[in-house]
């Protein structure tokens, strides 16, 4: 059987590093299976939030822990075109957002997030959220 690919956003891993029992037992379930992903937009949203030298080493390790899917041209080109579809709807989305989901879309990964933004992209797959 094939391994389900989750790449876990931004949204996640705050409610995970403020202890969220749900996501805290999820994520450490999942870390073992190999199955939880990190991508350039998130581990930058992730850093860039920290107050002090201690917590963005500490944060930079736990990254580092988790596998990373890299962005290749054609996930760049995928994004431009996601994004130019919506826009000529009068829709909106972070580039971030649109660049992780053509990431997934590549990659057959699910996207888990408590970012609403993420249901407005066709093709992406959520993974049901846990509250």
């Amino acid at each position: 059987m094939k391994k389900q690919k989750i790449i876990v956003d931004t949204s996640i891993w705050i409610e995970y590093f403020n202890n969220n029992t749900n996501i805290v037992n999820f994520i450490e379930e999942r870390i073992m299976e190999d199955c939880l992903f990190m991508t350039g937009p998130i581990v930058t949203e992730l850093l860039q939030g920290v107050k002090t030298e201690k917590e963005y080493e500490k944060l930079k390790n736990s990254i580092d822990a988790i596998p990373y899917l890299e962005i290749t041209l054609e996930n760049w080109k995928k994004a431009g075109n996601i994004s130019n579809k919506l826009r000529r709807k009068g829709i909106k989305i972070p580039l971030t957002d649109i660049i992780i989901s053509a990431v997934a879309i590549s990659n057959d990964a699910k996207v888990y997030s408590l970012d609403k933004h993420f249901e407005k992209i066709p093709a992406v797959k959520l993974f049901n959220k846990i509250k």
